[in-house]
């Protein structure tokens, strides 16, 4: 940024690569555009859009080696071909490899790397920009800065509910991968629950319908008529209190409509589907 650095992250994003006498090969991956984390949530959303990533049209970042690189200790420089959106660039990667470390916990051996790179966002069609005192707000070049775990495929690293992928899934992870959708993961099956048994009733159902619809009639005919009483009474009293004529047909309205509606609804276990209340004493 031309003001200040922001910093960001990807938080999901996948890396397999092959490596043999301290070279790396193969190496390809791809970054979930969704995953972008700002820090910011408004931030995030605007990166997200047409001005930006796009990420509904291109949600996925994909990259791979070009040719096989060796590292070491030292800094060791790499090309990768980087594809944003529909724009793929070979890019510059400075490495270093951190050697291997046993994990503490699984004593499994990782390699570490760590690497920097700088794009400009305008060579892959990130072309949003605002001026601010004669100088962009988003600055043309992005600076990235990674640090790399690996293991080897099948290893479980301590706290990770994941397996690493065998080659088989490594191969799917493509550079031509068309969902941006996560891992997924199955729920365990668990068997439905059986019906609560209902209680029978010695009653018939010709029985059953013939009181419901005797109280649905009685409880219609006292909300109905009870309504017209009311709005008659609240009509009156309005008027003695200089209400308009078009805001005491409102409020009488809207207050016995509101009374009906109540009456029907503490009343549906007597009015509705299924065996009257009376038949279950």
């Amino acid at each position: 940024m031309a003001l200040t650095d922001v910093e960001g992250q990807f938080d999901d994003y996948k890396i397999y690569f092959d490596m043999k006498d301290k070279t790396i090969s193969n190496l390809v991956g791809q970054i979930k555009v969704n995953s972008i984390n700002t820090f910011d949530k408004k931030r995030d959303q605007h990166l997200k859009k047409d001005d930006f990533f796009d990420a509904k049209k291109y949600p996925v970042i994909k990259f791979q080696s070009v040719q096989p690189f060796p590292v070491n200790e030292k800094e060791v420089k790499a090309e990768i071909q980087v594809k944003i959106k529909k724009v793929q660039k070979t890019v510059p990667v400075k490495i270093t490899y951190l050697g291997k470390r046993s994990d503490p916990w699984t004593e499994k051996e990782g390699h570490y790397f760590q690497g920097s790179f700088i794009i400009d966002r305008f060579d892959f069609d990130i072309n949003w920009s605002k001026t601010f005192d004669g100088g962009n707000v988003v600055d043309k070049d992005v600076h990235i800065n990674f640090t790399i775990e690996a293991y080897q495929s099948n290893e479980k690293p301590a706290f990770s509910r994941f397996y690493l992928p065998t080659n088989s899934v490594k191969r799917e992870v493509s550079l031509d991968a068309k969902t941006s959708g996560g891992d997924l993961i199955m729920p365990e099956k668990k068997a439905p629950k059986s019906p609560a048994p209902q209680e029978s009733s010695s009653y018939s159902a010709p029985m059953n319908i013939t009181l419901t619809l005797f109280s649905t009639a009685i409880v219609f005919a006292l909300a109905i008529g009870g309504g017209i009483w009311g709005q008659q009474k609240l009509v009156k009293l309005m008027e003695s209190k200089n209400f308009s004529d078009n805001l005491t047909f409102l409020l009488s309205t809207v207050i016995v409509t509101t009374f009906i509606a109540v009456i029907f609804y503490i009343t549906t276990k007597y009015t509705g589907i299924g065996t009257h209340p009376l038949f279950n004493r």
